[in-house]
């Protein structure tokens, strides 16, 4: 066995022994270790082919979304053949062999045998609520925008996109923002809610790191009339429920705004948590709560509607009380992670906003009579906590 091939084995042999220990921190250090060889061992022209050739799959896989043909696939524990996927989905059974060649390859199904087909883990996570909704929402609202970007930035002479219309209006042949667009579409805001919900119930809580006893609890006003914690367009209010568990005894209300088809659409939130249709472009009708909390909202919009939103909160908050919650990437000044850095390219592109920096974030709050207390982190790579509070 050449070095070559014993330091392959290696590698291969210390992945699978971090995989049999479940231990989720040692799988993601080894899994940044391997990110990190292919980086180094990647050749340049290899890079470039792949990013030419990455639009290819994810093509094929929303058709087969689209389709039925992977929902299919991921149902049975035993494989599908073309001639079968053909009958119960009405697509071609040639059209499926073809797109799922490139999904066999990368082993987001798995061919068993000759036009024979079955679920692999990647499926299965796949057809999740949340991940099928945001793969549908990503691919509608988001890869339009992103492959008509570079034409739309040439339009304007290559300017910063600072708000409407923007890169989403021009690909989509529209004059709404992204939200008033998925309201007119109810299946596709429903993927969009996936989308969200999905994407909180992973990452570390802000309640994680931040001294909630401390800076919320202590001092918290008791009566019966009293607002602890407003979530303002909190979604299905994953966040603010998982407040409530952690937190069962915390005095005062804890109220979910969002806006009508939002809170129309819960199916499920625990009755301690009231529910407000609220548009955070108007006066904030709860005065004095202990804390205004928004998570990944400002990111969606450009300053001058970020400006208008803090000032409509800082108007209901009570000097010296009240404080203001931003749950958000803050990208660091240089060096920013791939994934923050990338999604700050889908927001231009989809919302006409962007991630900020310690300085942008400090910038707005300080147009809307705030100021920052402190900038809360756990790494680049995950989102941040933005403590605010009224300027003296």
């Amino acid at each position: 066995m050449s070095d070559a091939e014993k330091s392959s084995a290696d590698f291969i042999a210390a992945a699978q022994s971090v995989l049999a220990s479940k231990d989720e921190g040692a799988r993601k250090q080894m899994f940044g270790a391997a990110m990190q060889a292919m980086a180094m061992l990647e050749a340049p022209l290899d890079t470039v082919w792949r990013m030419i050739m990455s639009p290819h799959a994810p093509s094929a896989l929303m058709t087969l979304i689209k389709a039925g043909v992977i929902q299919e696939i991921a149902k049975s524990d035993s494989p599908s053949s073309a001639d079968y996927l053909a009958k119960v989905s009405g697509a071609e059974r040639l059209l499926i062999v073809r797109l799922l060649r490139p999904l066999n390859a990368l082993g987001i199904v798995k061919e068993t045998s000759q036009e024979e087909y079955s679920s692999t883990p990647i499926t299965k996570t796949l057809v999740d609520r949340a991940m099928l909704g945001g793969y549908q929402f990503m691919f509608s609202a988001a890869t339009r925008s992103l492959a008509n970007l570079p034409f739309y930035l040439e339009k304007t002479g290559f300017k910063n996109v600072q708000g409407p219309p923007g890169p989403f209006q021009d690909a989509h042949g529209t004059e709404d923002n992204m939200f008033p667009w998925l309201i007119k579409d109810p299946p596709m805001m429903d993927n969009f809610n996936a989308l969200m919900t999905g994407q909180r119930a992973d990452r570390k809580q802000w309640f994680d790191f931040f001294d909630v006893d401390g800076i919320l609890l202590k001092g918290a006003k008791t009566d019966s009339n009293a607002t602890l914690m407003i979530d303002i367009a909190g979604g299905e209010g994953h966040d603010i429920a998982e407040f409530h568990k952690r937190y069962p005894d915390a005095p005062g209300r804890l109220i979910l705004q969002e806006t009508p088809p939002v809170i129309d659409s819960i199916k499920e939130l625990t009755p301690k948590v009231e529910r407000q249709k609220h548009d955070f472009f108007q006066p904030q009708p709860i005065k004095g709560a202990k804390c205004y909390y928004f998570r990944s909202i400002f990111h969606d919009w450009p300053d001058v509607d970020c400006i208008k939103i803090l000032k409509t909160t800082a108007a209901a908050m009570t000097p010296g009380y009240s404080k203001l919650l931003m749950s958000e990437f803050v990208l660091p000044a240089s060096n920013t992670p791939l994934y923050p850095a990338l999604l700050d390219v889908n927001m231009m592109a989809v919302l006409n906003g962007m991630e900020r920096t310690e300085a942008q974030f400090t910038e707005l709050l300080d147009a809307a009579g705030l100021k920052v207390v402190k900038f809360w982190s756990v790494g680049a790579e995950t989102e941040g906590l933005v403590e605010a509070v009224l300027k003296d």
